[in-house]
């Protein structure tokens, strides 16, 4: 199994190589770590060497940390998009709940990456928390365009919007949770082609460990609420979902 959208860095360094063995216990065979921001950009960069195989990483600056995203640090992250298997430009996308950047910086941020990204032939991890019009608009004005909206949110509606973007829809563990009728919506109606699954760890626990910091090894939780709304058999999501990956991930076009 594959874990689309983990954050490694954010488990203490000396439980790393215990998390992603449980992991690899369990079945998880490929995960994807992407970066935030100045705080932890080098410390992903460098988690393949790390952990070794099997992990691959993304690189970029959360909206959260958009403001910080100024040419020294736009300098440093393009140097690193050259490391080996860094094969994403993300988490980047634009956050209006909480806003801890400006609104403004986010845009800017959001849209100086995305060229990065198209000018490397790179595909983009993409956030988004109310702010849907914005992003829509965003990834509108720059096709074509490939990458997963992750922990997808948006249900029916939105699924047929970022597909028509060529973007693909990450189901996380909310898919789980009681009242989230909407990420399941999601989950039936993204084309099998086009479907991700992951834990975003440690948040987001899957039931029946709501509440408590997340693992990679959960993921198989996620895959099986997946399987059950797609009436599927787990190893056919399994299947289809490690195919999807490795379609997006892992076979890069020519970059600058």
């Amino acid at each position: 199994m594959t874990d689309s959208h983990v954050h490694l860095t954010m488990f203490d360094a000396k439980e790393r190589k215990a998390v992603l063995r449980q992991a690899q216990e369990a079945g998880v065979t490929r995960l994807l770590v992407p970066a935030t921001g100045a705080e932890d950009l080098e410390e992903v960069a460098h988690l393949p060497q790390e952990l070794g195989e099997g992990v691959f990483v993304a690189l970029g600056f959360h909206p959260h940390q958009a403001s910080q995203l100024d040419s020294g640090w736009k300098k440093r992250l393009e140097r690193l998009l050259s490391w080996p298997q860094v094969v994403a430009v993300g988490e980047i996308g634009l956050d209006f709940f909480y806003c801890h950047s400006p609104k403004e910086d986010q845009l800017k941020a959001f849209s100086w990456q995305l060229d990065l990204a198209q000018a490397w032939g790179l595909p983009v991890v993409l956030h988004q928390r109310q702010a849907w019009p914005d992003f829509l608009a965003t990834l509108g004005s720059r096709q074509p365009l490939r990458g997963v909206a992750h922990s997808f949110t948006e249900g029916t509606a939105g699924v047929r919007a970022v597909q028509q973007f060529g973007l693909f829809v990450g189901i996380s563990g909310m898919i789980t949770f009681p009242k989230a009728n909407n990420v399941r919506e999601a989950a039936r109606e993204a084309e099998a082609t086009m479907l991700l699954v992951e834990t975003d760890a440690p948040y987001l626990a899957p039931v029946p460990h709501r509440g408590k910091t997340n693992h990679p090894a959960w993921v198989r939780l996620v895959a099986e609420a997946v399987a059950r709304e797609r009436q599927m058999t787990l190893e056919e999501l399994e299947a289809q979902t490690d195919e999807n990956f490795a379609q997006l991930f892992l076979h890069p076009t020519p970059g600058p």
